[in-house]
């Protein structure tokens, strides 16, 4: 099994909607009730196997960036769209505010990376808190029909509805990894052929990470 690539993911979305909790989640395994609210950004490195075009295993590593969703902190995320291969977006699917902002998310993805700039990212619309509807006091506010059509129309692929609360760890990491897949048979070929390009430009070799950043 070889080692080749290394892909960066974000996840982005309104404040509440639980992007820490999923990047905690795939980190841990472990959910909070608390809602913790990310100041700036934080990261974490995976090392994922995946299957090349010959359906030969790869082990690439993968960069997830958990961003702030609160407006005094876009300026700073925005800074984290620029080389990302793969945008998580997720929505609160009782909170109809937090998917009517999804447009807007991506018309600042687009003006911080570029248009023309479009086929070498992927963004995952994907739907949290399913629980949620279940308990007393909330209600679905955003029905999956909704989601589908909003892909469609801003070229996102549908990540589906999850509870983050629920879901278990192999769940979340096997999606997770889906994700990272899909990223790399889309767009992994160029970025891979990039990146040995100029390795052999530069004479050297980078060196290996062995561990994990939190």
């Amino acid at each position: 099994m070889s080692q080749n690539g290394e892909y960066k993911l974000i996840l982005i979305g309104n404040a509440g909607v639980g992007k820490t909790s999923i990047f905690r989640k795939l980190s841990t395994g472990q959910f909070t009730e608390t809602n913790i609210s990310t100041i700036g950004v934080e990261k974490k490195t995976f090392f994922i196997d995946i299957l090349n075009k010959k359906k030969q295993q790869e082990n690439v590593t993968v960069i997830l960036f958990d961003t702030a969703g609160q407006e005094k902190f876009r300026a700073i995320t925005k800074n984290y769209f620029r080389g990302s291969d793969g945008i998580l977006l997720i929505y609160d699917i009782t909170e109809k505010n937090s998917f009517e902002q999804v447009e807007a998310w991506i018309d600042s993805i687009k003006e911080s990376i570029g248009k023309e700039a479009e086929s070498k990212y992927i963004i995952f619309l994907i739907g949290n808190k399913l629980d949620l509807i279940d308990q007393e006091g909330y209600k679905r506010e955003v029905e999956e029909q909704q989601a589908l059509e909003a892909c469609q129309k801003f070229g996102m692929i549908w990540g589906k509805e999850h509870s983050t609360k629920e879901i278990k760890f192999e769940e979340i990491t096997n999606l997770f990894k889906s994700f990272v897949q899909i990223i790399y048979d889309k767009v992994g070929e160029k970025k891979n052929k990039k990146q040995t390009n100029k390795k052999m430009g530069d004479g050297k070799q980078k060196k290996g990470c062995c561990e994990s950043d939190v």
